[in-house]
């Protein structure tokens, strides 16, 4: 039935379609009395003259409040000398425990004849009741458990939670007045005119058993209300990945917990004052699922390559397994790296990871997981997915968290692009090791058993010294493995990072067969180390400039046909499955996994990568220079492009930075010079005043003036934030602090507080602001922004500071190149 007045959903309105529907005999007091009995068994209904508490429920002239003279329904305990909590109760309670007691008490009273007519009819008034579309649609999914779009295209309800959701949203979520204008068209003429659409909806009359669901399911068939069995899911899972296999222990897999040390997890929470931004630190030990659902339900875990973020995500599947009789939480490992254009939607993809490991979960049970918010999501390397796919997936994944929000998101990644497009995670930092923890893990490495003596020193000098002078090595657990292995091989640990990795494959070329002592292995190809290296430093770059972090047989193949490598030394006998084996066997550089080829770490290709790419001719570097500028994705992890710098630096500034820095100074001086210069790297700059939860880093949309930014001195760690004037027009976001029911306080975007919170404790005071600005646009405003742009032109503005660093260091690379006299070493 289509309404031209509007509808509201409130206990009135809802109230008045059942009492149009119950029983022949049921009074207005028993109904309503046995609906607020399911938060409150004491609740009863006191009739004092023509009045009554009841009726004014019914008209919405008087709301759920408890005293009358606050205009509420006058509801009390049974011995009439205290007011009911029914709204307190309402707050807390769990709905799968009202939607029993809806099944058991309140469904009875309804006439079985006229129990769909009486959802068509709530159905109608959610469709026509437009808040629901506007302010009040956050808490409309939260006690409903699905959007109003999807409520009204199911054909299946399960009836006590569907009626259970409603109740709750109209006790906590609306006051029962604002229903005075529309009750009276929901009348018996109303009702009777939804006869003819019966058939539209099925309806499933009992409700889901579950002992801890905590939020209401609207749509669920007869099937799904049968608890699915995990237990042999859990169980397979538990096997897969309870054991694991690493650069050290290569040959069989090992117990993970045998060596595995847990990193901590940072949380930054950033604080503003008189004194400049600051932040605190909260750190979170030995991390579980519960420990990060306490920070958010949606989680990013950033950490540099070899931090260890997939063995976290590895940890956090294996603990929620072991405890999942106290967490009830169904964890699904889900690798993106297989995330590509056959992905036939995230639902499947990460259904498909589920179900791959058998159990008999149909699709069906495990969405119906997902609906009561019974799943930990553990996505594992977003940075492993290629940018062709990744505004796929990020779209995917935010339709995937509306519709699912009450699960635990967990996603791991290298830091890239400021996480910008996933505004509803809370991005948390995996630390890198401690002293003690760095000591730990070579304790807990069973390496070279029959010469203890090698751990025992390795230990000694990395509690003494190298902790300290290796940091960025002793504090990465993967690079710290290799440092153990290179220890061996060299007696000592290089700082080039190059350097490292170098050694590292020379270590690896000649590792030592546990069985057999000090043994060189053979290689199948039948090539030295040396013409290995060399074609697989091809591959690598191949491999990297495609954005392939994996590969299947037939793509390695096709790599390795094309090598150019294999071409000047004649190497033509050795086939690609040769080469495969080597590398997984021999060298352990790569390994087979669910039918594709991964690099033992993307440390490695971007190892080899920068080593080929170090090797060609000069007049070539430019070329690459600009494919690094123009490189699809931005990976601040990624340590390629400095490793190359350190290999070739001076070919790197004579070829790449040299080119670049001629071509914008060219460009600015043809323009507005530093305006220019602000649009062509700062085109929009964001800031911050007050408290807010953001972290803003104006990053150039340069590459390599990002680079040269960071390496060559150009940017002195400066913001700018409290230089820069407010203006209320360029407010992007702003901040307030809430309590939660325990009394703590949380600084949140304004836009996460909803009427609910605001109806109880007031609208929140703003205590912060996001601004953001379009450089060019404001210039065209002068008489605006005036004070704007004197800040930005001041020479002490840290961008302005920026660029005349920059070109005096232009100033000095040209001077390099030229020659200081006639004589041939005046030219070297």
């Amino acid at each position: 039935m289509e309404n031209t007045n509007m509808m509201r959903l409130c206990f009135g309105t809802f109230a008045q379609v059942l009492r149009l529907c119950r029983l022949d005999g049921v009074t207005d007091k028993q109904l309503v009395g046995t609906m607020t009995r399911t938060l409150d068994p004491d609740c009863q209904y006191i009739e004092k003259g023509n009045d009554t508490s009841v009726s004014r429920l019914f008209s919405c002239t008087g709301n759920l409040s408890p005293g009358r003279s606050e205009g509420g329904s006058g509801a009390y305990k049974a011995a009439g000398d205290s007011l009911s909590n029914v709204i307190q109760l309402a707050r807390t309670v769990k709905t799968a425990d009202v939607a029993q007691r809806f099944h058991d008490n309140v469904l009875p009273l309804i006439d079985e004849d006229k129990k769909v007519v009486a959802v068509l009819a709530l159905r109608d008034i959610i469709r026509n009741d437009t808040t629901l579309d506007d302010e009040k649609v956050r808490t409309f999914e939260k006690y409903l458990g699905t959007t109003k779009k999807a409520l009204l295209s199911q054909s299946e309800v399960v009836l006590p939670f569907f009626l259970a959701g409603v109740f709750l949203y109209t006790v906590n979520a609306v006051k029962n007045t604002v229903g005075k204008e529309c009750i009276g068209q929901i009348d018996s003429n109303y009702i009777q005119s939804f006869r003819d659409q019966i058939w539209l909806i099925t309806m499933v009359d009992r409700p889901k058993s579950n002992k801890q669901v905590e939020l209401n399911t609207v749509v669920a068939t007869q099937t799904q209300q049968v608890e699915p069995d995990y237990s042999v899911y859990l169980r397979n899972a538990k096997s897969k990945y309870s054991t694991v296999k690493t650069l050290l222990y290569s040959d069989q897999p090992r117990p993970f917990y045998d060596f595995y040390v847990c990193n901590n997890i940072e949380r930054r929470i950033y604080t503003s004052s008189r004194f400049g931004t600051s932040y605190q630190t909260k750190t979170i030990s030995n991390a579980t699922a519960t420990l990060l659902s306490d920070c958010s339900k949606f989680v990013i875990l950033s950490g540099t390559g070899g931090l260890g973020k997939s063995m976290m995500m590895r940890h956090l599947l294996l603990d929620s397994i072991e405890n999942h009789d106290v967490t009830t939480l169904i964890p699904v490992f889900i690798p993106l790296k297989d995330y590509d254009a056959s992905s036939n939607g995230l639902l499947e993809y990460v259904y498909g990871k589920l179900d791959s490991l058998g159990g008999g979960i149909t699709k069906t049970q495990f969405e119906n997981s997902l609906v009561t918010g019974g799943c930990l999501l553990l996505f594992d390397g977003l940075d492993e997915i290629s940018s062709s796919y990744g505004k796929r997936f990020e779209q995917e994944l935010e339709a995937f968290t509306d519709k699912y929000p009450n699960n635990l998101f967990v996603i791991s990644s290298r830091p890239y692009s400021s996480f910008v497009s996933f505004s509803r995670f809370t991005v948390l930092q995996l630390r890198p090791f401690s002293k003690q923890q760095a000591l730990q893990l070579v304790d807990n490495l069973e390496f070279r058993p029959d010469e203890p003596a090698i751990k025992n020193k390795f230990r000694d000098q990395l509690d003494q010294t190298l902790y300290q002078t290796h940091y960025e090595f002793s504090t990465n657990p993967l690079l710290l493995t290799i440092m153990l292995m290179t220890f061996e091989q060299f007696a000592e640990v290089p700082s080039k990072m190059h350097i490292f990795y170098q050694e590292a494959f020379l270590a690896l070329s000649q590792k030592h067969d546990a069985s057999k002592g000090a043994y060189k292995r053979t290689l199948k190809t039948g090539l030295t180390a040396d013409r290995f290296s060399d074609c697989f430093a091809e591959i690598c770059s191949r491999s990297y400039h495609d954005e392939k972090f994996e590969l299947s047989e037939t793509e390695f193949a096709q790599y390795y046909d094309v090598l150019k490598e294999r071409q000047k030394s004649g190497d033509q006998n050795a086939t690609a499955a040769d080469f495969l084996y080597d590398l997984c066997s021999n060298m352990c550089l790569m390994y087979y996994e669910s039918g594709k080829y991964h690099f033992t770490h993307r440390s490695f290709q971007e190892y080899f990568c920068a080593l080929y790419f170090s090797k060609q001719k000069d007049k070539n570097l430019k070329s690459i220079g600009d494919f690094f500028e123009y490189k699809r994705r931005r990976t601040y992890g990624d340590k390629t492009f400095s490793m190359l710098y350190d290999m070739i630096p001076e070919k790197v500034e004579e070829y790449i930075f040299v080119p670049f820095l001629t071509t914008l100074f060219q460009k600015c001086d043809e323009g507005d010079g530093y305006w220019t210069f602000l649009e062509e790297m700062y085109p929009c700059i964001s800031y911050e005043k007050g408290e807010t939860n953001e972290f803003i880093s104006n990053d150039p949309e340069s590459f390599i003036f990002e680079f040269l930014r960071m390496h060559k001195g150009i940017w002195d760690g400066s913001g700018q934030d409290d230089m820069l004037p407010f203006y209320e027009a360029l407010v992007r976001d702003v901040y307030v602090y809430v309590e939660d029911e325990d009394g703590n306080r949380h600084l949140v975007n304004r836009s996460e507080v909803d009427n609910d919170y605001e109806r109880e404790y007031g609208v929140p005071d703003t205590v912060g602001w996001c601004l953001e600005f379009n450089v060019n646009e404001i210039r065209k405003q002068p008489t605006v922004y005036g004070d704007l742009l004197d800040v930005l032109n001041s020479d002490e503005f840290p961008l302005k500071q920026e660029y005349r660093k920059a070109r005096e260091y232009h100033l000095s690379l040209v001077k390099k190149q030229t020659p200081t006299g006639p004589d041939l070493f005046d030219l070297f």
